[in-house]
């Protein structure tokens, strides 16, 4: 009957206005929440099929609410400097409880504080959630991302102390974590990353150096000096060594295939050694005495600390191979390993004044065995020859290099021609006589005589870049010993050393590969150089990257990218240092947090440092308004808005973070006041619909 559906369409009418104005009061009330969006009402037609023509049955009104949650709110700027607003497309992606194991959903409510356990928690008690991060520790399969040329990994350690390798395309307890602020105290943080940019000019002559200086520091804080000394080989080409710093043992650099580059080791002296203590190196024990008897006491009767090492020095020489390898450097004396040189085993536990006597702390006993290891270089990155003079050559011995026949005689007489004179060897110590040969070596017409080395009794045979093979006759010196090494092959002495190897399918030339190699542009072709490493002899973590012995990681050098001018150059003018960039820091309290614009959350020390801690990502929905609203201003996920994308700010679509703002209400309060008019005035017609129909069902029911 028309009448009562009339009825009925008036209650529908009511019923729905109703709703309009639940929305709008509910976004009056939320005017001042912060990220609210405003709730709609629409409406559609209910209609009921009509039978004839000549009569009309009335359907209603049905009720459409929705939330417009993709809406950008205003932002204003506040003094909290853990507040946050999103600039653009995105959510936080929050949880009910600071463990990750509550309710996950998302908001845009980015008023967070800090509670009374340490985490960042908004006004509605949702914790903010974010991808941890550690400095990068190598794994090749670690999500990892650059901060100030640095590299970081999305990753945490779980209570047990493993590595939790961060999947961030997944929202759960296990890959996001509430940003705990209470666990960052005071620290000292190693240097697990050195990243540099700098000149080294075209015009530098070949064997000249340029040294890039930066900052380590150990596990407990302490900052340490050391210089990356590049030489260049050839045209193009450039070697690399490091100094080595105080209280360090061992400094080895690694090549991009994992195999020792260089090597340096120190044996560091805080007063002079007691009379009676020793140091082993390799075979040779030496012993500090103030009477000494053999070569390998080492006599420290003036006790001046400058005299003694000096003596120590010569002890060395007589009784080491390449002895050149060693030098005095202020109190310590420095080796730095050649490519003839082989690994050399130390044992200063017998000498408490070195400070290396502490070096090798065993993890279980906390106590220190004094040894440590200068690392050969490996044999495959280099092209070297040497000849160790164990004892003096007999009168009449020679030794012929390039047709040219040096003689060790007691007299200089009996040669002519080419034939040249080097001396005694009789009046002479070994050392001395391997000096007169190299000295007689670089007086004659051998190519390129800088190529031979005295070294202590070891003469290094070193071909160059630039000069021809080397050809060396050996029969007529007796009793000594030789070696030639060539791309990881040993061949014998008489062979031609030759100037060209090879190494990793690539033709190389010298005696050993560059460190890095440059286009003719000036950019770099290669560089071999990718890893430090430390052992230290102060009670610091060796970083060795052996982490299941308790060491720390290896420091990455990065300098810069191959065929880019992003880090090292090689163009005309000056030597200089465009930038240096190393993670570290002496111990410092914590002082607060700041989050970047890119959702990177950074803790801030009074000692200057900052440390990248976590990233808050946004989540991307492909229909944000589909998803459900929860109470306390958040939503979560439906079939309707689809599954979360994970995205860190300004990327892939996603806005940017701004700290210290939060985003306003999207509430308009003239346009709810304007609504609510209308939504009165349509109830109160409603209304009159069903007051009219009532009376007509009177009269009807009157003529009964």
């Amino acid at each position: 009957m028309s009448i009562l559906g009339a009825l009925q369409a008036g209650v529908s009418g009511l019923s729905a206005q109703s709703s309009a104005m639940g929305a709008v009061a509910d976004n009056i009330a939320n005017m001042n929440t912060i990220g609210y969006k405003n709730n709609n009402v629409s409406f559609s037609t209910l209609v009921t099929k009509q039978i004839s023509s000549n009569k009309y049955s009335s359907g209603g009104v049905q009720p459409h609410s929705s939330q417009n949650i993709s809406a950008q709110g205003l932002l204003s700027s506040v003094s909290s400097n853990t507040s946050l607003a999103i600039s653009g497309a995105g959510y936080f992606v929050v949880n009910s409880s600071n463990l990750g194991d509550g309710t996950w959903a998302y908001t845009r409510a980015g008023d967070f504080s800090i509670d009374e356990t340490g985490y960042l928690v908004n006004s509605g008690g949702y914790y903010a959630q974010a991808w941890s991060l550690m400095p990068w520790d190598g794994t090749t399969t670690a999500a990892t991302v650059e901060i100030n040329g640095l590299v970081y990994m999305k990753a945490y350690k779980n209570d047990a102390g493993q590595t939790v390798y961060i999947n961030d395309n997944i929202v759960d307890g296990t890959n996001m974590r509430g940003i705990d602020l209470s666990t960052i105290g005071g620290t000292a943080t190693p240097t697990t990353q050195i990243s540099f940019g700098a000149n080294l000019p075209s015009s530098t002559r070949i064997g000249d150096t340029h040294s890039v200086s930066t900052l380590v520091y150990d596990s407990l804080g302490n900052p340490s000096n050391i210089s990356l000394n590049y030489q260049k080989t050839a045209a193009n080409a450039w070697g690399l060594n490091t100094s080595i710093p105080s209280g360090a043992a061992v400094v080895n650099l690694y090549n991009t295939e994992g195999l020792i580059y260089s090597s340096t080791a120190q044996m560091e002296f805080s007063t002079v050694p007691a009379n009676g203590s020793t140091i082993t190196i390799g075979s040779k024990t030496f012993t500090f005495t103030t009477a000494p008897t053999a070569t390998t006491d080492v006599d420290i009767s003036s006790g001046e600390l400058s005299t003694v090492m000096s003596n120590f020095l010569s002890a060395i020489q007589l009784n080491v191979r390449d002895g050149g390898r060693f030098a005095i450097n202020n109190n310590s004396i420095v080796v730095t390993q050649s490519p003839t040189g082989d690994a050399l085993d130390f044992d200063c536990s017998g000498c408490l004044s070195c400070v290396q006597s502490s070096a090798d702390i065993n993890q279980a006993s906390g106590l220190p065995s004094g040894k440590f290891t200068l690392s050969a270089i490996d044999n495959d990155i280099k092209n070297a020859a040497y000849i160790d003079f164990t004892a003096n050559p007999a009168a009449d011995n020679s030794i012929v290099i390039d047709g040219i026949t040096f003689i060790f005689a007691d007299e200089p007489t009996g040669y002519s021609g080419n034939d040249v004179y080097v001396g005694s060897p009789s009046a002479n110590d070994v050392v001395t006589n391997v000096k007169n040969l190299v000295k007689a070596i670089q007086n004659s017409k051998v190519a390129e005589p800088e190529r031979f080395v005295a070294s202590g009794f070891t003469m290094e045979i070193l071909p160059s870049a630039t000069g021809s093979d080397i050809q060396i006759g050996t029969i007529n010196l007796a009793g000594q010993s030789s070696s030639y090494v060539q791309g990881g092959s040993t061949k014998a002495i008489t062979d031609p050393i030759t100037n060209s190897f090879t190494y990793d399918s690539i033709s190389q030339l010298g005696a050993l590969t560059p460190a890095v190699m440059f286009n003719s542009d000036g950019t770099p072709k290669n560089i071999n150089i990718e890893d430090m490493e430390v052992y230290w002899a102060n009670g610091a973590q060796d970083m060795t990257g052996n982490i299941a012995d308790g060491d720390g990681v290896k420091i990455k050098i990065n300098m810069g990218n191959e065929n880019t001018s992003s880090g090292l150059t090689s163009l005309s003018g000056n030597f200089n240092t465009s930038y240096i960039n190393q993670d570290g820091a002496t111990f410092g309290s914590y002082t607060g947090v700041t989050v970047s614009d890119t959702g990177i959350v950074t803790a801030v020390f009074s000692n200057g440092e900052t440390v990248p801690i976590a990233i808050i990502p946004l989540a991307m929905f492909t229909n944000a308004d589909g998803m459900e609203a929860l109470n306390n201003n958040v939503w979560i996920a439906t079939t309707e808005s689809g599954t979360p994308l994970l995205t860190q700010a300004k990327s892939g679509g996603a806005g940017e973070i701004a700290a210290s703002s939060l985003e306003s209400s999207t509430v308009d309060l003239a346009n709810e006041f304007s609504n609510m008019i209308i939504v009165q005035r349509a109830y109160s017609a409603a209304g009159k619909i069903i007051t009219t129909a009532d009376e007509m069902l009177q009269e009807l029911t009157s003529l009964i």
